[in-house]
């Protein structure tokens, strides 16, 4: 934040992810922030974009759907500027020359403006039928605005700032069916545009709109600083980049560069430069590292070590595990957490393990190896229980993303033998596969993707049951983001595992778009939706009997990935179903049901739960608090149903 106190390295505005204590105003020379604050809402990504405003000494952030500022004027006070219409994310907030600021949207692919003089945002429209996400803008010196899109055919848009609706839409060099344009910078002609899948940086002339060659040194992170021009330098400028620990320096009218010295941060969050100095701001475990590198020695004079207030994440999946812990994945973290419920003692990860981001997934082979689903890449990680404490305890078996174009492995299931997984496919893609591990040679041995349409053609596989013979699944008609929802209803199948043939698919519940979390029970195939649960005959795949557990109705919800639960519990008579907010736990030995957790009750939990080998179920509520359910409430008949609203 340049210009808010003068001391020679400015004050930072730092984000993290979760429910709390989101924006960090840090002083560098004290170490610490300055100020905390949480921002009230439901968004527990944390903040998406920020820009800094000099002049009023206005800082402008994206929180969800809506525009919110800060000013050391009022410091601990988050003021709501006000929501983009059709948007839930906001990206990559820029200002034009007059000071008005300019964003992308998800899902509504469209960019929007905040006139600060008026007071008002005004939204425009879509860029193109096959776009959701904006996700990456630059405005160059003379107002023209650079906008890359995605999921689906990412390419280039641009218009100058006057007219949004004069647009010219620019292809990349070599189009890719789907992925991100993930950065655009305007520096010196050029617009320096990023892209998923494509590994140099692309040259695009800003005169002519034609591509004008590509940067094969890759810059850390995507990361560039501001040019730094001076009055020697006539039209001419400097910007700084790194790669592989090493500052470059890059002149913008010749794109000469120059490898000036080593720095110890690999990954910038950003590059702050100016004539004499460059600073480099990077991640630490506690915090941040700001490195100021000096251009006259050629190397880091001075380096700050800032420590951040903690926050939360939100729980993304849970295992439990025959060590006696429940293990914890994070919504946007990386790595893993456990708790031993009965001793209270915590772990987590290694911050070098490198491997894990968000966990969509795990399960227990045995106790001596775990499995985990890392979202972004779809990468099938090993946790060996022994070596936990060490990186080398994690190892990468597959990467699903490259050759398959899967995203998040969310379906799992284990026999006395195997490992399987199911997983949801990249943004703008449709079809998951459905995989198969051997633990003994931490291998994948084989992947069933349909041909590339997907196991279930065109639907994502989010739930997995498996016996030593046969593999059963459910899916959901979500694909991707940036995708439509495949028409029809979610499908249930039969694996024979010997030979890797499909013995039947169904469409079980008509009226459903996606089914969860399949049980074998009794003899039984039994999976949830957001209504209930569903007994299916595991030889032919039919629709048996169902038992309407939630006052919901699938058709009010957007199918989705994980939207209900199912966990085996006590003596294995027992299932808890938890969806829309109400939690029931079912004793089929006994014929009852019972409520224990609603959204008119005082505790409502999730949809993600975990059993320990001696039955307990875990879940969570207010989305950060690990809770075990009580599974000896007061009861009701299991055939009194909830009448369909």
């Amino acid at each position: 934040m340049s210009g808010l106190t003068g001391a020679p390295v400015p004050w930072l505005a730092v984000s993290i992810v979760g429910p709390s204590n989101q924006l960090q105003i840090v002083n560098p020379d004290a170490g610490v922030p300055v100020h905390v604050l949480s921002i009230a809402g439901i968004h527990s990504g944390g903040i998406d974009s920020m820009v800094w405003h000099r002049e009023s000494k206005t800082l402008y952030f994206a929180f969800g759907a809506s525009l919110q500022s800060w000013s050391p004027a009022n410091p601990n006070v988050v003021s709501h500027i006000g929501r983009v219409p059709g948007a839930s994310t906001l990206y990559d907030l820029q200002f034009d020359s007059a000071g008005n600021i300019w964003g992308g949207a998800y899902p509504n692919g469209a960019t929007f403006t905040y006139v600060a003089s008026a007071k008002q945002i005004r939204t425009h429209s879509r860029l193109a039928s096959d776009t959701d996400y904006i996700t990456s803008l630059a405005i160059d010196n003379i107002d023209q605005v650079w906008v890359g899109t995605g999921a689906q055919n990412p390419r280039l848009f641009t218009f100058p700032t006057s007219h949004p609706a004069r647009r010219t839409e620019i292809q990349l060099p070599d189009p890719i069916p789907s992925g991100f344009i993930t950065s655009i910078d305007a520096i010196g002609d050029r617009v320096v545009v990023t892209a998923n899948g494509v590994r140099s940086e692309l040259l695009l002339d800003r005169a002519t709109k034609k591509w004008a060659g590509k940067v094969d040194r890759v810059w850390s992170s995507r990361r560039t600083s501001a040019a730094v021009t001076s009055p020697e330098m006539l039209n001419s400028g400097t910007f700084y980049t790194l790669t592989e620990k090493f500052l470059y320096a890059t002149n913008t009218t010749t794109w000469k560069e120059s490898k000036l010295g080593g720095v110890r941060t690999s990954a910038p969050l950003t590059i702050q430069a100016s004539e004499t100095t460059v600073l480099v701001v990077g991640q630490t475990p506690t915090g941040l590292r700001l490195e100021s590198f000096h251009l006259a020695s050629g190397r880091v004079e001075q380096t700050r070590a800032v420590t951040l207030r903690e926050g939360e994440l939100t729980i993304q999946s849970l295992m439990g595990h025959s060590d006696g812990n429940i293990y914890i994945g994070g919504y946007m973290g990386d790595g893993i957490a456990a708790i031993n419920p009965d001793t209270g003692l915590r772990w987590k990860s290694p911050d070098d393990q490198g491997i894990i981001n968000q966990v969509e997934g795990m399960i227990e082979f045995d106790a001596k190896q775990s499995y985990i689903g890392s979202y972004g890449f779809a990468d099938i990680v090993g946790m060996t229980h022994g070596r936990k404490e060490s990186s080398d305890g994690y190892h990468r078996l597959g990467r699903l993303s490259h050759q398959y174009h899967q995203s998040r492995p969310f379906g799992w299931a284990v026999n006395s033998r195997n490992v399987f997984f199911g997983t949801v496919p990249d943004y703008g893609r449709a079809g998951g596969v459905l995989g198969m591990i051997d633990p003994n040679a931490r291998t994948i041995p084989w992947v069933l993707d349909g041909g590339g349409a997907g196991f279930v053609h065109a639907q994502s596989i989010v739930g997995l049951a498996a016996d030593d013979r046969y593999v059963y699944g459910t899916s959901s008609v979500r694909n991707g983001y940036g995708l439509p929802d495949t028409k029809g209803p979610a499908k249930a199948f039969k694996l024979e595992i010997a030979t890797k043939q499909k013995i039947w698919e169904t469409a079980p519940v008509p009226g459903a778009g996606a089914l969860y979390a399949p049980v074998l029970i009794a003899g039984w195939l039994v999976v949830a939706d957001i209504e209930g649960i569903h007994i299916i005959d595991p030889s032919t795949g039919k629709h048996v009997h169902r038992h309407r557990l939630t006052p919901a109705r699938n058709e009010t919800y957007r199918p989705g990935w994980a939207n209900a639960g199912l966990a085996l519990a006590g003596d294995g008579s027992k299932l808890v179903h938890s969806a829309s907010g109400t939690t029931t736990v079912i004793d089929f030995r006994a014929g009852t049901r019972s409520i224990i957790g609603s959204p008119q009750s005082k505790e409502s939990f999730g949809a993600h739960m975990a059993t320990s080998p001696a039955g307990r179920v875990f879940g969570y509520t207010d989305k950060t608090v690990l809770v075990e359910l009580d599974l000896t409430p007061r009861t009701t008949p299991l055939a009194a149903q909830f009448p369909r609203p």
